[in-house]
């Protein structure tokens, strides 16, 4: 009996051995990205993940063909040790051409005194556009409420003029709750990624749904926020966008928090933000100024208290600065509040669970094409 043990006990033994070899022996690889974030003017952030711990860096050709290494580093220690690699390259020429490889050191062992170093991964090249200083014209899709249908927003882009967009909003709810951060990559990240994020960025605006499970305090670690902020404003084309953060939809008390919501304290630290980018002089100058929110800004007699409060606080601020549209989401339903009708004197466009919106703004004015998953139009609005 005892042999038999001993027997065992060594065939145990060697499938561990050999098990664990077997994932000694696994090959370095890129295993989710490259995704594009925070890209202004003259730079922009490349985010990837590699299956081990590994050093990033990006190698960025030139338009006149022209190489240039680039690895970050903070408080004098380059960056590097994880599998989540985020790369800032910044002294990007406005309306320049170029291409980036992914580069990434595999780390095998880092001690005090010693680093072991392994493989070297170089991707292929990928093409990157700065936008130019100025221009009258400016295209972009939003997406929202994809709950992690993958499939549904492989199905949007299928049909999206992809190659005439100049970057992508996802407003909200792309997730249903995130307990675990792998649910990203095949809950939106992957599918934008494969279609247009190595090469165009996308912006990202929480929705309530982005507030709830345990991992969910990570969030902003898997993308690049400005000022790290989940509200935020940047200018593209003729258009100052304000990026809003609507927060959850109910009472910061209700049981369904659990005790752990402070969503009124931060909306109105949001709310003293939003004052000053007003009066800012790239909202001032602007031709034209669109806001993104999750949670439509707009007048109800019966609200919920999340949407009722940006309502109250939010609305006014934004009435007497005059923006010319607001986008929203959130109610999984398509409608269109005419600026008379908004009770803020704006326009409100709420986009479904189940289509997507092309927006194209120029000097005629803003054209917002509401699409279904084939690609027909449901509706089409003209702003003048």
């Amino acid at each position: 009996m005892k042999k038999l043990i001993a027997l065992i006990s060594f065939l145990l033994l060697v499938t561990i051995c050999s098990w664990s070899q077997e994932l000694d022996n696994e090959n370095f690889v890129i295993t989710h990205g490259p995704w594009l974030q925070n890209m202004n003017q003259s730079g922009v952030t490349v985010i990837w993940t590699t299956n081990k711990p590994a050093v990033p860096g990006i190698i960025i050709t030139n338009p006149d063909g022209t190489k240039r290494f680039i690895r970050n580093s903070h408080d004098g220690i380059i960056d590097g040790g994880g599998t989540l690699h985020k790369v800032r390259v910044e002294g990007l020429t406005p309306g320049s051409e170029y291409r980036y490889n992914l580069h990434s050191v595999q780390i095998l062992k880092y001690q005090a005194y010693k680093v072991y170093y392994g493989d070297t991964l170089v991707t292929r090249s990928v093409n990157l556009s700065m936008p130019v200083l100025k221009s009258d014209k400016v295209s972009f899709t939003v997406f929202n409420d994809v709950h992690e249908l993958s499939g549904k927003m492989g199905s949007y882009l299928r049909h999206n003029k992809t190659g005439n967009q100049d970057f992508w909003i996802f407003n909200g709810d792309m997730i249903n709750y995130l307990q675990e951060e792998e649910q990203l990559f095949p809950g939106f990240i992957d599918t934008a990624s494969a279609y247009f994020a190595a090469s165009k960025p996308f912006y990202y605006v929480r929705g309530n749904h982005e507030t709830r499970g345990y991992s969910i305090r990570e969030l902003k670690k898997w993308f690049d926020f400005k000022d790290d902020k989940f509200y935020y404003s940047f200018d593209r084309g003729p258009v100052h966008f304000i990026i809003l953060d609507s927060g959850e939809d109910k009472q910061d008390n209700s049981k369904s928090y659990f005790g752990l919501a402070d969503y009124d304290d931060y909306r109105f630290k949001e709310l003293e933000w939003l004052k000053e980018d007003v009066k800012s002089a790239a909202f001032q100058k602007a031709a034209y100024r669109i806001v993104m929110v999750h949670m439509p800004i707009l007048k109800e007699e019966k609200q919920v208290w999340g949407i009722k409060f940006i309502a109250d606080n939010f609305g006014p601020v934004l009435q007497n600065a005059g923006i010319d549209l607001l986008i929203s989401a959130h109610t999984h339903r398509n409608t269109f509040y005419e600026k008379g009708k908004s009770g803020f004197g704006y326009p409100v466009l709420v986009n479904s669970n189940n289509s997507f919106v092309e927006v194209v703004v120029d000097s005629n004015g803003i054209k917002a094409e509401v699409k279904d998953q084939g690609g027909i139009i449901l509706s089409d609005y003209q702003i003048k």
